[in-house]
């Protein structure tokens, strides 16, 4: 009898026999790169041009441009997953990396180190882009590969993106200390080429679009019905916003400040970002061979993983002690991530899906911004430990809590106990 592992290897080189799967795995794992690059560059970029770590309008101003990449998510992502039920998928997907290049080539030909708000507006497009971007590649996942290899194609992907933004952050590093900030963003420039170049040669199957005849607004509210039958799938993109605004905001403005004030430079930043990702390697071979039947139990007990990262970032008194931490913590995220999108894979109908995955896009982002705007403020007012506390403990709280949930815990709706 064949164990998991060797079912799993099984599916491994299934999967990947898939041509159009390949070129989509590969063109994505290049463009994560760029990805990763990108917001490095651009906080860095921030940082030098409010008057470096320790003056306090940096905090103010990281966490505003930050914040206007998720505005822009929740500002365009449902017309985004409208516009990917009705187009061909691959090519909503091929404008989008297109926009995203013309905004960060635009940063690298800017001479000198560009205002705040030049910064903030480039990012805000690449935010845009990305909210046409992801609802698309979402849904035209399971019109490459069947839906019994979801699992093992997110993982691959899942793999895929971590390995690349292992190499991001650190590729990015290296050339913004050696090269300059300028120099990232062409790289990312380069990545987002290949990522067009290879959804140009994807053979996208034909579907029957979504009917041009129905206003966006009815389309929206037609995905968001579809949503609500599955409250398993509303609370936890709920609770997903809850933690996006408590928990990660604050950490995502104050560790890049942390970092440079507490060590005296921005290495901590980018090898922090590094070795999470590289701990979501780890997670996402976890997550494809150990099968559970309560994906959303396990995804939820291990996103407690992030608590401890945020309390050594309250007490930074050891750079490798906080790195250690973001590594395990990048174990325990990623499979949340696979089962959470091979959940809705599964349980929505394939025409829908672009819109409900922007529902969720949008849901999820939708405070964030503000979370990000209100960190600068908050640090100011109570100290950046006791912020970094609170959002352990919010942590905590909503990773428990969620799970009181039916059908959470199994990412799917609860079977109806027979009578």
């Amino acid at each position: 009898m064949s164990t998991a592992a060797e079912r799993a290897d099984t599916s491994y080189r299934e999967v990947l026999r898939n041509r159009d799967f390949r070129l989509l795995f590969a063109g994505q794992a290049v463009s994560t790169v760029g990805d990763e690059i990108f917001p490095i560059a651009a906080t860095i970029s921030v940082i030098n041009a409010s008057g470096g770590g320790n003056a306090k309008g940096a905090v103010i101003a990281v966490g505003l441009v930050q914040g206007a990449r998720f505005l822009a998510i929740v500002s365009f992502a449902l017309i985004g997953g409208v516009w990917a039920d009705r187009l061909p998928r691959r090519l909503v997907m091929i404008s989008s990396d297109i926009v995203a290049a013309l905004a960060i080539l635009t940063l690298a030909l800017i001479p000198g180190t560009p205002h705040v708000w030049v910064i903030a507006v480039c990012v805000f497009v690449v935010g845009a882009a990305e909210a046409f971007f992801r609802p698309a590649e979402t849904a035209i996942l399971p019109s490459l590969i069947p839906d019994r290899q979801l699992t093992v194609a997110n993982g691959l992907i899942s793999v895929s993106y971590r390995t690349a933004a292992v190499v991001g952050p650190g590729l990015g590093g290296l050339f913004i200390v050696g090269v300059g900030v300028r120099s990232a963003y062409v790289l990312d420039v380069i990545a987002l080429t290949v990522s067009a170049l290879t959804l140009l040669r994807l053979r996208e199957p034909i579907r029957e679009p979504a009917s041009r005849t129905a206003s966006v607004r009815h389309e929206i509210a037609e995905g968001w019905r579809e949503l609500r039958t599955q409250r398993w799938a509303v609370t936890t993109i709920f609770a997903g916003a809850a933690f996006l605004m408590l928990v990660v905001s604050p950490e995502n403005v104050l560790l890049p400040i942390i970092g440079r004030r507490e060590f005296g430079g921005d290495a901590v930043y980018a090898w922090s970002l590094a070795l999470f990702s590289l701990g979501g390697v780890v997670g996402a071979v976890l997550a494809i061979r150990i099968r559970t039947t309560h994906p959303g139990r396990v995804g939820w007990l291990l996103g407690l993983l992030f608590a401890p990262v945020l309390v050594a970032l309250a007490f930074p008194r050891s750079a490798a002690l906080i790195l250690a931490l973001y590594f395990v913590a990048g174990a325990g995220w990623e499979p949340f991530n696979i089962y959470w999108q091979s959940a809705i894979q599964r349980e929505f109908p394939a025409d829908k899906l672009a819109r409900i995955s922007s529902l969720d896009w949008m849901l999820s982002f939708g405070l964030m911004p503000l979370g990000l705007a209100l960190t600068g403020p908050l640090a100011a007012l109570v100290g950046t430990q006791a912020v970094m506390l609170g959002a352990a403990v919010v942590c905590v709280v909503i990773c428990l809590g969620v799970q009181l949930v039916p059908g959470v815990a199994e990412f799917r709706n609860p079977t109806p106990k027979r009578p």
